[in-house]
């Protein structure tokens, strides 16, 4: 009877196979890292170099942060799909990917995206701009910034208040 059972030819081939398996998916896994710290670190010193830079134009102030918020997730996207493409998904799948995940999260955050929509509205109409005092459907204050989500109002007596754009909108 012979209880020699594993051959230690395959046993070392198999060692080495997983040895370097391992070694490369650790690499790409390390890369992957560094890509995403990297581009997130950029993304906010991109943002954050736009709002200064706009800072010394003739851009609206109303206009500043949601430029410079728009750069910074442009960035950050970019960043996510080149993380992606390093563990080997295809552009194709990604481009795919990211429309079904789209539509099903246009769907699920309408109110988000209404907020969103009325933002860019109130940023390219302006009905209003930054140092104005507006009432409008019950909240009154002078205009600090408008976001994209939120316009921030501070009231006479200093509160700073967070209205969404939407209720301002309509």
């Amino acid at each position: 009877m012979d209880l020699n059972l594993i051959d230690h030819a395959k046993l070392e081939a198999t060692w080495a196979y997983l040895t370097q398996f391992a070694i490369s998916q650790g690499l790409n896994c390390l890369a992957a890292l560094t890509i995403l710290i990297v581009g997130w670190w950029l993304s906010a010193r991109a943002a954050r170099a736009l709002r200064q830079t706009l800072q010394h134009t003739h851009v609206d102030d109303t206009l500043r942060p949601m430029l410079a918020s728009i750069a910074q997730w442009v960035i950050r996207v970019l960043t996510v799909v080149l993380v992606l493409s390093q563990f080997g998904v295809q552009m194709a799948s990604i481009i795919a990917m990211l429309g079904a995940a789209g539509l099903a999260i246009g769907l699920a955050l309408q109110g988000t995206l209404q907020n969103i929509a009325a933002g860019i509205m109130l940023v390219l109409l302006r009905p209003f701009r930054v140092g104005q005092y507006i009432d409008a459907q019950g909240v009154a204050g002078t205009v600090r910034e408008t976001g994209l989500f939120m316009t921030e109002l501070q009231t006479f007596d200093g509160v700073c208040l967070r209205v969404p754009n939407g209720k301002i909108w309509g």
